[in-house]
Formats: C-alpha cells, structure tokens, sequence
C-alpha cells in the first residue's frame, strides 16, 4: 500500500510518499518539498496573500500530478500555523481545493503538537522528556512522564515568523531585541513541572541543520542525523557563529545553503535559548515528526486522523505500544540473564543483543561484510545512540569474521571507546550460541563462580550438535575471560538417544 502525506507549513510545503508493508512498517521512497513561504507577510496583515498563494497552488498541482502518477490512493493533506492564523483560511482552503483536489486538514496548534510528538517519540523512545517541534511559524512543546503527557504548548516563535519580524539578516540590536522577545515567551521550568531527569527532544529542519553543521566540523564519521545528541554549549556556540556570518557566508555553509539561509539564524537562536531558559545541557535530534506521527495514526485508526479527535490518551497509547521492548526468546534469555545477574554482562549489552537478534533474523543473505554492516547501521534503532547501534552492527558483523570488525572500528575510533571492542566482542558470543540454542529450542542452566561457568545445556526438539557448541563457546570464554565447561542434556527416552554428551572447552 501507498500513502502520501502533504504538509503545509508556514515557510514550505512537503509532500512524501511512503510504501507501507503489511506488518504496518513503512518507508519514505519519494521525498519533495517547496519553499513556497506561504506565511510571507501574515503577521503584519493577517492574510494570505497574492504570491505566496500563488506559489503554493503551483507546488501543490506538481505534487498532485507526482501522486496520481504514482497511483497513490491514500492522500493525507495538513495544513499547519500559517493556514491556521490566516483571516481568510477559509477561502484559500476551497481556492486550493477548487485548483488542485487537495482537501486540507488545518491541524490546531495541540493536534500539531501531538502528531509530532507521536512520529518523534515512537522512532526515540525516551518515556520523560520535553519534545519540541521548530517549524517556520510556530514551536510546538510536549512534556511527557513515562510517555503520559502532561502538558502541551504551542508558541509563536517559528523561524519564518521571527525572520520576518526582526530584520532576516541581523543587525546587533534586532538580533538582541529577538532575544529577548524569545526568553519572554519561552516558560519556565516550574511552568511546566518538567521532573530532573527530563530529556529535550527536538524535530524540524533547523535542528537538523545545526546537528549536520555540528558533524562537519567534527569531522563525526556516522552519516546519520536520527538520535544524534548536541550539547549545549556547542549549540549556544554554532548560533552565534551563524549569526555573525552575512547572506553569502551561510549559503556555503553545506548544512544550511539556500534552502535554510532566511530561517537559520532565528532557528538556531530558538533553540538555544529554549535550552538555557529550561536548562537542558543535550538535545537529541529525531529524523522523524510530524508527517511520520500522521501515517503511523491514519495505519492504526484513520476515523481518529479525519474525526480529528486525537488526544493525549490515544499519543500515549500509541507512543507505548511502538516501544515496547522486544524480549530475547527463552533460549537467549536462559543464557544471558546468569550473565546480566553476576556481572560478567552490563544490562546495557544485554539490550544491544536484544535488538542485533531480532534486526539479524530480518537481514537478507549478504556476502559483502561491509554492505552487511551499512545495511544495519542504516535501520533507525528508536533505543539505541549511535554508539551503541555502531556496537549492535560491529558485534553482527564480529559473527561473521572478527578482522573486518577490527577495520571498521578504528574507522569510527571518534565515536566509540576502547572498551566497546570488549562489548562488541561479548555480544558476538552471545549471539552465535544463542543462535545454535534458538535452533535446537534448547535451554541453558548456568552456575557462576568467579570466572568459572558450569554450563548445562537441556536438548530440545532437534540435536544440539556439540562440536558447534564447543566452538562457540570457546568465543564466550575468549569475550568474557572465563573458563567454561558444558554438559548436554537429552531429554528423551535414554533407549534412543545418550543419556548426556559432556563437552570441556
């Protein structure tokens, strides 16, 4: 099945298209987008105006043509702040209807908020947290405790907007007056009861831009935007490098160019007060919001998206089923809790071979190892940062053959410790004999004593075959420095099959 999502906002219009699978998993494959600055203009008159319309409807009968040729029959076409403010939205909504078919669904500023809020968290994660979404006439906040929310927040203080206000390209005054227009209208902390363990989320294509700007001059060796996290300080840092730099400068500057030049400076701005005013010392980038939050709510209930009756309730429900954790299967777990319970494996690792098990058995036949590992650095984790999703792809790609992983970490040397290369080679262990117990549906009982493990392995439905298992286990004493010894089990009748088959390793 095909979906287009359109979104209207106050600097551009967006159309993507995405192929959705069966499973209710999907995947943008046609992306457009047109600065067509509809919102040029509304804040001194309060209307949309002449040329700015103009430019829309010709974006919107491309996009149009673009989906009837796709034969795309699910169209979802939102319009946000600059429609929403509009004196005559009314009568642009039945001009774009009668021009182009697009029959919008102007989203308030709380349903805004939550479609964002849901496309976000659902690819995040992160149950307590301030999520905010930066567009061209408005920031939307959600505060969420443990993915109930519990206050939501709409401003007017989008880059376009402020742009527009105070002057595009700065002078001293304008800028600082901007300033502090913004502290004013941020809240407070205590406004929004936000508990200490609160972690900012942020959406929209300023933040994008500042984390794609921050990564060149880094030099940062993962292309890859979606759980990237910024600090404060370097935020604070870029904004005001932007705003020193004119019209000319900005364009070369390959994370902003012309696309940005006229939002970039009030974004960035925008963005580091909210994290000074609110006292947030990392922000974490989320690739998806709110056209992602509009699909996955049309898969799962479409009479919610066109009734228009989502609310805080049906965002957290949705929000926590898609974060659910998956389990490891009885066998994995029968082996790897003993290890979780006497130390010799951090619960971080254990949730890395979580997630490597159930992304492997997705994989397709790859004999490239590094195709391989692109292939699964790739694939958004929604529990993971990105190094901790370098150590799931290098501990697959270890399975497979330990020197490529060798070359590949020092690759990412800038991003991952010495010490992950013991993890990676832990979780490698762990997935090669908890691939040989899924098989078998074989289950483990361990006995841990310093760095001594006494393994008994209970046979399944099918064999476990020993040599594979001493072979493996050799891995688990080599990541782990311990010394194994192994006993397998029968559990049937001792007339057809060995009573036990032992194996020191």
């Amino acid at each position: 099945m095909k979906v287009s999502v359109v979104d209207l906002g106050f600097n551009s219009v967006k159309m993507v298209n995405y192929d959705v699978k069966k499973d209710g998993s999907y995947l943008a494959y046609r992306q457009e987008g047109v600065k067509v600055k509809l919102g040029e203009g509304l804040t001194k008159a309060g209307y949309l105006t002449g040329e700015p319309v103009g430019r829309t409807i010709e974006a919107l009968k491309l996009f149009r043509d673009v989906i009837s040729f796709d034969s795309i029959r699910h169209v979802l076409p939102v319009a946000t702040s600059a429609v929403r403010d509009a004196v005559n939205k009314n009568e642009f909504l039945k001009l774009v209807q009668g021009q182009t078919g697009f029959q919008f669904k102007v989203l308030t500023g709380q349903e805004e908020a939550f479609y964002s809020y849901v496309g976000a968290l659902e690819s995040t994660c992160i149950p307590t947290s301030l999520f905010f979404d930066l567009g061209g006439g408005s920031l939307e906040m959600v505060y969420t405790e443990n993915y109930s929310i519990k206050k939501v927040k709409s401003y007017p203080l989008g880059a376009l907007r402020l742009s527009q206000k105070y002057g595009g390209v700065f002078s001293k005054k304008a800028y600082d007056k901007m300033e502090e227009h913004v502290l004013d209208v941020l809240p407070e902390r205590k406004e929004l009861g936000m508990s200490v363990d609160t972690t900012l989320v942020g959406v929209g294509g300023t933040l994008r831009g500042i984390a794609r700007y921050e990564q060149e001059l880094s030099d940062y060796q993962l292309d890859k935007i979606h759980s990237y996290r910024l600090d404060f300080p370097s935020v604070s840092a870029i904004a005001k490098g932007l705003y020193r730099m004119d019209a000319d400068e900005l364009v070369e500057v390959k994370a902003v160019g012309s696309n940005r030049v006229d939002t970039i400076v009030a974004g960035s701005a925008v963005i580091s007060l909210l994290m000074q005013k609110l006292d947030f010392d990392k922000v974490v980038v989320s690739a998806r919001g709110l056209r992602e939050g509009i699909l996955s709510v049309f898969l799962r209930d479409p009479k919610t998206f066109y009734n228009g009756s989502i609310s805080s309730e049906r965002a957290k429900a949705y929000v926590t089923f898609a974060c659910q954790v998956e389990p490891l299967s009885q066998y994995a777990f029968s082996f790897v809790r003993p290890l979780v319970s006497s130390g010799l494996m951090r619960e971080k690792e254990r949730v890395i071979l979580s997630h490597a098990l159930k992304q492997m058995a997705d994989l397709p036949t790859v004999t490239n190892l590094s195709n391989l590992f692109h292939l699964i650095i790739d694939e958004e984790n929604a529990f993971l940062t990105h190094r901790e999703q370098l150590i799931l792809a290098l501990a697959i790609v270890h399975t497979k053959k330990a020197k490529t992983v060798d070359w590949l970490f020092s690759r990412y040397r800038s991003i991952l410790e010495p010490q992950n290369m013991r993890s990676i080679e832990k979780i490698s262990a762990c997935i090669m004999l908890s691939t040989i117990l899924e098989r078998s549906k074989a289950v483990t009982r361990l006995s841990i004593s310093g760095k001594k493990v006494a393994i008994r392995i209970l046979q399944g439905r099918q064999p476990v075959p020993a040599m594979v298992v001493a072979d493996a286990l050799k891995n688990v004493e080599r990541a782990f420095n311990v010394t194994v010894s192994c006993q397998v089990n029968s559990n049937g009748p001792p007339k057809r099959q060995p009573a036990s088959v032992r194996v020191i390793v």
